[in-house]
């Protein structure tokens, strides 16, 4: 979503520029920056927080446009952040698309390597021996000193 100022998500959330600074402090709302250094919040942090908005824009010399929020209330939004918004979610999309294509090798890769398996233990299974009989084990009684039984694999002809 867009970045506002602090100023701005007061006015936004008709709230005032103090309590919305007490939240930050408090933890409830999370600031950032922009490219400038400057203290910006997220309008979906805002929305978490205060739910749909419900200050109006101050001003008549800032341009802007209205939109209508999913909650059904429409908001005053500065063109530069829509400006703003719009090329964050087309990074967004940019990065969606390369994890994507990326995901997409790995898939071939495995698809590859399953194939090579698959291969590898035909040619194992075709060169083992033809058997129409099972292999048996059969126990042979040791009559040494360690009493013990050994376990032969014998093939029945």
């Amino acid at each position: 979503m867009a970045l506002v100022s602090i100023s701005e998500a007061a006015r936004l959330t008709g709230k005032s520029r103090t309590t919305v600074q007490s939240y930050i402090k408090q933890g409830k709302l999370t600031k950032c920056t922009d490219s400038g250094g400057a203290s910006k919040l997220d309008t979906s942090e805002l929305l978490r927080v205060f739910g749909s908005f419900t200050g109006q824009q101050v001003g008549s010399e800032q341009s802007g446009s209205t939109v209508q929020h999913l909650a059904g209330d429409f908001v005053q939004l500065p063109d530069q952040n829509l400006l703003h918004e719009n090329y964050a979610l087309k990074a967004e999309i940019e990065l969606v698309k390369a994890l994507l294509r990326e995901k997409e090798l790995l898939l071939d890769e495995k698809d590859k390597r399953n194939e090579d398996l698959k291969h590898a233990l035909l040619l194992i299974e075709s060169k083992l021996p033809n058997t129409s009989e099972p292999v048996t084990p059969h126990v042979v009684k040791n009559h040494g000193n360690s009493g013990r039984n050994s376990v032969f694999s014998r093939q029945t002809d």
